[in-house]
């Protein structure tokens, strides 16, 4: 059980935040011990200079009342100097262990010996009527020599507690300097441990919303990260489904609206084959050979014709995966506008400005996408004599396009193919013009359309790695430009020839 605690403990943010606040504890911990350790060594150094200290203070007393009765002979003086001598003795002998530490054994009853004798020769001389001349010199250098010991050995103490002052302030700041550069490391140490993963999640959040990859891994082993990384890869694959639900629910609009323009072209070939049939009908038996070959090869033709329209409108419809390809550029925009041929007004000119032998790589099925979407929305507002005019050119570009741009490709230098939406109609008011390629925005009625028109067509061109920029002025029309890579392209430079094609 302790061996699971541990590994959760290790394996999760809050296990490591909590050793990191066990282990700043610990040092702490550690460090109040070692004062207070430290402070009691000090406390009894205090004491040892206290009895030093005492002692000293009774030697003096003992020489002072000594000096009093040598002057004015009066018994008060000898007993408290006797007083003071039993002091003396007492001290030393109920703090034995403390001299100890203070001076030797052999100091000690030095120190003893002097003090019985320095009270031997008080009382003598107390005692005697007339005691000899030189037993108060005697009396007097017992006396400064108990003083001389006492000095020193308070001396010493007072030494020893300052050596013990500087070598506490040593260690105090050794260890604050230790406890500080320990937490220093525990604080880099979860640093690494827990603030680093949550800057490479936000490296990788960052990179996703820039496309630039589509999920994030796991920075740690922590069970907290990778919660939330599991949690946010689930979130990141909902959206896709959804994304990729709404894109296909956006093409089949777009597949309902262009039946109306395959009908019309389905329409010609249906019709030159029905005149054909019936003229080979009323002529059978009498026409020629010849005659009855033209009439079946135009049938083959216009039906190949058919089989052509319903092979592209098909292919249109598929799902598949994103492939890039060579795509010549006129024939696939010429192709598109027969699908919407439905939608266009009758006095309604839609013009191609496209070199004839432009390529560009992408695939195929979804930039037909992206040109039915530009072409319906070019188309909305329209009047009688509206005009639109698809043109391509190849341009070494430098900076971003102008008006409101979209997509990766926009910081791109270098040869891009430019392809361009014209029309002249109403245009696109400026509080609503950077917000047309957000998901869900439209402004016609409900019911209407979804809002993903334009929504879709941003995603098309930045899974090319494309650009897309629209410039408006109302009244005037607006303009939607793409750029795509030119790499692995063969196209020529950028004359480009206008081609009418009256709808």
């Amino acid at each position: 059980m302790p061996a699971v605690r541990g590994s959760v403990l290790r394996h999760s943010l809050r296990g490591k935040i909590t050793l990191g606040y066990y282990a700043v504890a610990a040092i702490i911990l550690v460090a109040s011990l070692f004062f207070v350790g430290e402070l009691r060594t000090l406390e009894a150094r205090v004491v040892l200079g206290q009895r030093a200290t005492d002692l000293f203070n009774t030697v003096l007393e003992i020489r002072r009342f000594e000096r009093n009765y040598f002057l004015h002979h009066q018994t008060a003086d000898l007993e408290e100097n006797v007083v003071y001598i039993q002091r003396a003795q007492s001290l030393l002998t109920t703090n034995r262990a403390d001299f100890l530490a203070i001076a030797t054994q052999v100091r000690l009853d030095e120190l003893h010996t002097l003090l019985d004798d320095y009270h031997r020769q008080m009382m003598a001389f107390s005692t005697t009527s007339q005691p000899p001349l030189e037993q108060e010199p005697r009396v007097r250098a017992l006396g400064q020599e108990l003083v001389a010991i006492a000095e020193d050995m308070a001396g010493l103490e007072r030494r020893q507690i300052q050596t013990t002052l500087a070598s506490f302030r040593a260690l105090l700041l050794g260890v604050i300097l230790t406890m500080a550069l320990l937490i220093v490391v525990i604080g880099r140490a979860l640093s690494l441990r827990v603030v680093r993963p949550l800057q490479e999640m936000e490296a990788s959040v960052a990179a996703i919303s820039a496309n630039r990859r589509e999920s994030l891994s796991a920075p740690s082993n922590d069970r907290e990260i990778i919660s939330i990384i599991a949690a946010f890869n689930h979130m990141l694959k909902e959206l896709d489904v959804r994304q990729k639900s709404l894109m296909r629910s956006e093409r089949l609009a777009s597949l309902g609206t262009m039946l109306s323009g395959v009908a019309h072209e389905l329409n010609n070939p249906l019709s030159n084959i029905s005149t054909s049939c019936q003229i080979l009908q009323e002529e059978a038996g009498e026409c020629d050979a010849a005659t009855q070959r033209m009439y079946l090869e135009q049938i083959d033709q216009q039906t190949e014709r058919a089989r052509h329209i319903v092979r592209s409108l098909l292919d249109f419809s598929r799902e598949r995966a994103f492939r890039k390809e060579s795509v010549h550029l006129k024939k696939l925009v010429t192709q598109t506008i027969g699908f919407v041929r439905g939608e266009v007004s009758a006095k309604s000119v839609v013009r191609l400005a496209i070199p004839e032998e432009m390529e560009v790589q992408a695939d195929a099925q979804r930039m037909q996408q992206v040109f039915v979407n530009l072409i319906r929305n070019a188309m909305e507002g329209l009047g009688a004599d509206g005009q639109i005019l698809i043109s391509a050119a190849i341009l070494h570009v430098s900076a971003p396009p102008e008006g409101t741009a979209l997509g990766e490709g926009c910081e791109r230098d270098g040869d891009v193919v430019e392809i361009c939406v014209t029309d002249n109609g109403p245009g696109i008011a400026p509080d609503i013009l950077p917000r047309i390629f957000d998901p869900f925005f439209t402004t016609r009625d409900v019911g209407h359309g979804m809002g993903l028109g334009l929504f879709v067509v941003y995603e098309i061109v930045d899974e090319h790695g494309g650009c897309i920029s629209v410039h408006s002025t109302p009244g005037k029309g607006a303009t939607f430009c793409i750029r795509l890579p030119r790499e692995g392209t063969d196209a020529p430079p950028a004359d480009a020839r206008e081609n009418k094609e009256g709808q």
